[in-house]
């Protein structure tokens, strides 16, 4: 409900959300009569739109506060016409099974003569579109004939207005671009100034006479109305073309053909796109004070430590058994950080990310050079071969780590695989200042990350998958030990007052998504609890994060009081 301003009726509308499906009908037809009567420039109390939505004076406590409120009536239409058609949404109706005639945004424009945007300006004046499923099971907006005529009805003057309204021929069309030359000439007049000057004269809306001069400057590149260049007008989408295709492997030269251009312009395309890419690009790095000091450059670069920061390990040391997989057997060959090579190169690769996101924040795009940005891809390529460094010698502690976490049921190299993503954003996020060992740090991440991936995967693969034998269900085994009689009356008690600190909306989605729910006893899936709610799946795995977080800050102990007990 993220397009209902007021506050009162976003709050009603997540309780008609919840109202049973076959109620929707008639809550549309209320909205429908609610239209009706309301005028603008007039405010209604909360309980007038309450009864003429659901005929009840109250529908929760929640209601009463907002039993003092006043909607505007320009606000009150606009919430309406979004409500009905979420409402629409969810009440599932048959486009083919109406009784009544139907008619889409192209349609409606049709039948008054209008544009289709100005359809959806009389969208945002009370005409009220339904969502209805047509015979190809999606569900489309449709306005009903119903309330079409009603809203015609109440702004006959609107729609004969719109319905007058001419397109521009094509000698106005004409007109409008040699007047925009001769305002052009020898000014320094931008289009928006030439624009609202020909709409004055002309008596057509100054969006009407910018698009039409940028569609014909597009159109027309080398006998545009306007310099835009001198203007600072960029033709984003032809430069775009052109960086795509560059990246794509065509030559300079080639795409100065294709796009009717000089080669030097294909160049100074080329560098201003890279220059934007650079620019766009966000450097993660642990700053620090001494980068600024003067000669630091020459002081890390040479860094004795640098000269040989591994570990001179013994030949015997480093024998490879012979039945390791062949991944293993080359880790075995990648040599160890010593405790200072392992800062110097940390403190290395922070200098280069700072000196590399300096040179982007001093980056200019129009006036970058190629030099400018082949030093700062330097500097990067840089940065990533000593993460590439300082990560393989690493790789050795994600390997012991998930060899405490492997298991039958998964494969190892799958656990490694994720360990190897969270080494690496560990080397990102590690402060070599403070001192610490970076295998400490890496150590808690991967852990960390392996504590909430695994269970979260195992959950996945037990919930969707396939394949299950159902006859091994029906081999006779030992019986299994029964819980307790009296604990599952006593942890159900637990979780319902737990979810009843909760807001209603967080409560409802908890309970729809664990099966906890008296109406749907069965695990919902994310996309079936957002159907209900009418939002997307994201949004309510967003929601049921927030809620979890809640119950474990405010029920952590007493749940393992529970357990334990």
């Amino acid at each position: 409900m993220c397009n209902i301003a007021s506050p009162a009726i976003a709050d009603l509308a997540h309780q008609l959300e919840r109202s049973p499906i076959r109620l929707r009908l008639r809550h549309l037809l209320n909205i429908e009569f609610v239209l009706s009567v309301v005028e603008s420039g007039k405010r209604y109390p909360y309980d007038f739109v309450l009864a003429g939505l659901t005929g009840l004076t109250r529908r929760s406590s929640r209601d009463y506060a907002w039993e003092s409120q006043l909607i505007d009536g320009d606000t009150l239409r606009t919430d309406l016409v979004s409500l009905a058609e979420e409402l629409s949404g969810d009440a599932y109706i048959s486009a083919e099974h109406w009784s009544e005639a139907l008619y889409s945004v192209a349609q409606l424009a049709k039948r008054f003569e209008v544009s289709t945007k100005t359809i959806f300006r009389w969208r945002r004046r009370g005409l009220v579109g339904w969502k209805f499923r047509f015979s190809d099971r999606r569900m489309r907006l449709a306005f009903p004939d119903r309330c079409v005529r009603r809203f015609v009805a109440e702004n006959d003057a609107l729609v004969n207005r719109g319905s007058s309204f001419s397109q521009l021929t094509k000698a106005e069309r004409n007109g409008i671009i040699e007047r925009a030359r001769i305002l052009a000439n020898g000014s320094s007049r931008s289009v928006n100034a030439v624009a609202r000057i020909i709409a004055t004269e002309a008596g057509r809306a100054v969006e009407t006479i910018r698009l039409l001069l940028k569609h014909y400057d597009e159109s027309h590149p080398r006998n545009g109305v306007f310099n835009r260049s001198k203007l600072h007008v960029e033709a984003d989408d032809q430069r775009l073309a052109v960086w795509e295709a560059y990246v794509d492997g065509a030559t300079v030269k080639a795409l100065a053909e294709r796009f009717n251009q000089t080669v030097s312009w294909a160049y100074r395309t080329i560098t201003q796109m890279r220059a934007r890419e650079l620019k766009a690009r966000k450097i993660e790095f642990v700053p620090s004070a001494e980068f600024d000091s003067p000669n630091i450059d020459e002081e890390i670069r040479n860094d004795p430590a640098l000269k040989a920061p591994t570990v001179g390990e013994p030949e015997k040391r480093r024998r490879v058994p012979r039945d390791l997989p062949p991944y293993l057997q080359q880790l075995f060959h990648i040599p160890l950080l010593t405790r200072a090579g392992e800062a110097a190169l940390f403190r290395q690769l922070n200098y280069v990310k700072f000196m590399a996101d300096r040179l982007c924040q001093e980056l200019d795009p129009d006036t970058a050079k190629a030099t400018d940005l082949d030093r700062i891809e330097a500097l990067l390529a840089e940065a990533g071969r000593l993460k590439n460094q300082i990560t393989q010698a690493n790789l050795r502690l994600v390997v012991s780590i998930a060899k405490r976490h492997a298991s039958a049921d998964r494969d190892f190299f799958e656990i490694v695989s994720d360990g190897n993503i969270s080494l690496m954003r560990a080397v990102d996020k590690f402060d070599y200042s403070r001192g610490f060992k970076f295998s400490t740090y890496a150590s808690w991440a991967i852990m960390k990350n392996y504590a909430r991936s695994i269970p979260e995967q195992r959950y996945r693969r037990d919930r969707y998958q396939t394949g299950h034998d159902e006859w091994l269900e029906n081999i006779p085994g030992p019986p299994l030990d029964e819980p307790e009689d009296d604990f599952l009356p006593l942890l159900r008690s637990a979780l319902d007052n737990m979810l009843d600190t909760l807001d209603e909306r967080e409560g409802s989605i908890l309970r729809q998504r664990f099966g906890l729910d008296d109406e749907h006893r069965h695990p919902q899936t994310l996309e079936q609890i957002g159907h209900r709610f009418g939002v997307s799946k994201e949004r309510i795995r967003q929601l049921e994060a927030r809620a979890m977080t809640k119950l474990r800050g405010d029920f952590q102990a007493d749940v393992q009081q529970l357990l334990g007990a």
